[in-house]
């Protein structure tokens, strides 16, 4: 976090209105793109924006932020709109936008780089056959029935061997505090933004 960041945090932090507006002012648009994305209802997109700078400011205080304002925001707003997606059963692996642009800034890009190495030895970890269906599902992007074609296996076997390494996958990453929803809907789809 650069200097200007860290004197913006603290004036914040000592409750100074006027770092809340300058706050509000320099990221609304760009979160509120983000929410729009997942949303896509302006009126929900914005409700999620409202509540995410509310909370900030109700928790100025505690907060702690380790890379950058816009990159605390930015998780926030990913991560309330999300829970809105949930609560309303709007969401499913499928309807999660995922494109190149979603990796925006360097602290983004580390964070990849550091869950796809997790999975990447995790999945070495996994049995042979199971490795196989999961690289066969992930980086071929065959469907089930084509796996066990392929493998001559029953679907029902192949839908257990990506079942078992998925859930290896998300013990590990909540294990070592690398579970962003995002990166992991992200990653386990097979979407790359490299």
């Amino acid at each position: 976090m650069d200097l200007e960041q860290k004197e913006l945090l603290l004036s914040l932090k000592d409750g100074k209105r006027g770092a809340f507006d300058i706050l509000f002012r320099s990221y609304y648009k760009y979160l509120f793109s983000i929410a729009h994305t997942y949303l896509k209802d302006e009126h929900i997109a914005k409700d999620i924006i409202q509540d995410v700078f509310m909370d900030l400011w109700n928790r100025k205080e505690k907060i702690e932020i380790e890379y950058s304002i816009k990159y605390f925001l930015r998780r926030a707003v990913i991560n309330a709109s999300l829970a809105s997606l949930r609560k309303t059963n709007r969401i499913s692996y499928d309807t999660i936008p995922i494109s190149e642009n979603v990796v925006v800034d360097d602290n983004d890009r580390l964070a990849y780089k550091e869950l796809s190495q997790v999975v990447k030895d995790v999945v070495i970890s996994l049995s042979d056959k199971c490795q196989q269906v999961y690289s066969l599902s992930r980086d071929e992007g065959l469907s089930h029935k084509e796996i066990s074609h392929r493998m001559d296996i029953s679907t029902k076997t192949v839908e257990s061997h990506i079942t078992k390494a998925l859930k290896t996958i998300r013990i590990e990453l909540k294990r070592m505090g690398l579970i962003s929803i995002l990166l992991i809907i992200q990653f386990l789809k097979g979407d790359n933004p490299y």
